[in-house]
C-alpha cells in the first residue's frame, strides 16, 4: 500500500474516532477503545512505510 492511500485511512478512521468518541461521550467505552487501537495500528504501519522509504 501506497503512502498516500494508508494517510487517507487514517484521516477516514480518525474522523471516524472522533464521531464515535461525541457519540459515546467517553473514552473508555470498548467500541471507542477498538477504533483508537486500530487508528494507532495504521499510524504504526505509515511510520514504517515512511521511514523505509529514507
Amino acid at each position: 500500500m501506497k503512502a498516500g492511500d494508508l494517510k487517507r485511512i487514517i484521516d477516514k478512521k480518525k474522523r471516524e474516532l472522533v464521531q464515535l468518541v461525541a457519540k459515546k461521550q467517553s473514552f473508555l467505552d470498548q467500541e471507542v477503545y477498538a477504533k483508537s487501537c486500530e487508528l494507532d495500528s495504521l499510524v504504526v504501519r505509515y511510520m514504517k512505510l515512511k521511514l523505509s522509504n529514507k
